[in-house]
């Protein structure tokens, strides 16, 4: 039907149709994905062989950020145990957790959890295994040498203050240095383990707060399980070096830290990065790709 002026008539109730309503935008979420942590590792990898002093800085905060939050948990020890309360591990333990959150908030490299990154980077052929290793090696270093540095800079600024030789920190270096080796490296297993389980489950959730509580939660377990960190061990053993060198001989130091290291990388390499990728290969959206060589690359280069 046709009214006048031409207007087709459209039957129905007489009313205009309404445009479909708009339904809400979600917000983005940043869900995990193996193929984002995959992406991290190579990352890693590129950021280590094209800019090796950005690299080496950023492990180097991550080594003042272990030390001065030890440093905190230290003074937070030594008042409570001076107090006589049987709580003082579990305080310091648990403010320890906050080293962690601060180096995955910043980005930094941490050599214990590098350890499980270019794992995943040579399982999944984004690095060869002489990058993995110039990896750790330039992490490692980093990270002491931000230790010494805040040292350092910590001992002017006073250090620790007084320092008995009943000070928390002093018992705990007996209690690392003197222990089997093989001890420490089980133990320091069981620490990387931990800890990288603290840098990679809390991927898999998308709440900021839960992140960081399931960080320090299991950042807990480990130090006040006495687990051998070795990056940990290394603040540790400087920051009382600093005030009693005489007290803490260089082979104690030794004794601790190779065990401590070796079982670090046995930790992150089996306890977690290779569960992972043998749990979530299969959901990689492109195929592992071998890695170009030296060699490769310097051709590739002088085209």
């Amino acid at each position: 039907m046709q009214r006048a002026g031409g207007a087709r008539h459209v039957p129905g109730n007489g009313r205009r149709p309404h445009a479909p309503a708009l339904l809400p935008v979600k917000a983005m979420s940043n869900s995990y994905s193996f193929d984002y942590l995959i992406g991290q590792t190579r990352a890693k990898r590129d950021t280590l062989l094209e800019a090796p002093a950005r690299y080496f800085l950023s492990a180097m905060l991550a080594g003042t950020l272990i030390a001065v939050v030890l440093s905190a948990s230290m003074r937070l020890a030594q008042l409570l145990l001076q107090s006589s309360s049987p709580y003082y591990a579990v305080a310091y333990s648990a403010f320890f957790g906050t080293a962690l959150v601060a180096i995955i908030v910043s980005k930094s490299e941490l050599f214990t959890s590098n350890v499980m990154y270019l794992t995943l980077a040579r399982l999944s052929g984004r690095a060869s295994t002489a990058e993995a290793a110039l990896s750790w090696g330039c992490v490692y270093l980093g990270n002491l040498a931000g230790i010494l540095l805040f040292t350092l800079v910590w001992m002017q600024a006073g250090g620790l203050g007084d320092y008995p030789d009943s000070h928390v920190a002093s018992q705990l270096v007996a209690v690392k240095t003197g222990a089997p080796a093989m001890k420490i490296f089980w133990k320091a297993v069981l620490c990387n383990w931990i800890i990288c389980l603290a840098v990679w489950l809390p991927m898999k959730l998308e709440n900021e707060a839960a992140k960081i509580m399931l960080i320090m939660l299991l950042v807990f377990v480990f130090f006040f399980s006495g687990f051998e960190h070795c990056i940990a061990n290394m603040a540790l053993f400087s920051l009382v070096w600093a005030h009693a060198p005489d007290a803490l001989p260089f082979a104690d130091i030794v004794h601790n830290m190779v065990p401590a290291t070796l079982g670090n990388i046995v930790g992150g390499m089996l306890g977690v990065a290779l569960p992972a990728w043998l749990l979530e290969r299969h959901t990689l959206s492109d195929a592992p790709q071998t890695a170009p060589s030296a060699m490769q690359r310097l051709c590739e280069e002088s085209q």
